[in-house]
């Protein structure tokens, strides 16, 4: 090869190294990039379900309250229409007790 030639093939070689470093580092950073999304997305996931168990822990607790206060007020002779409007339960939810 001419030292013109050589010159142009070593800059030619030099730039596809150069490309496939920078090719390597974008895939690099891509799959950063994935990664954190779904660790992000894993976390925010976690926590809204943790947020809705506690909802629904809360509600299953008040609907609990609530049939124990009704059994309560039953034992003690409390008519059915009083504790309905005590407990917000219906009547059909009392007459199970």
């Amino acid at each position: 090869l001419s030292e013109a030639n050589r010159v142009a093939y070593d800059k030619a070689v030099d730039r596809f190294y150069v490309s496939r470093i920078y090719e390597e580092d974008m895939q690099n950073k891509v799959e950063d990039a994935m990664r954190e999304g779904r660790e992000k997305g894993m976390r925010e996931g976690r926590e809204e379900g943790m947020r809705e168990g506690r909802e629904e822990g809360k509600k299953e607790g008040k609907k609990e309250a609530k049939l124990e206060d009704a059994q309560n007020f039953k034992r003690l002779g409390v008519p059915a229409d009083i504790i309905a409007k005590a407990t917000g339960l219906s009547a059909e939810e009392i007459a199970k007790l």
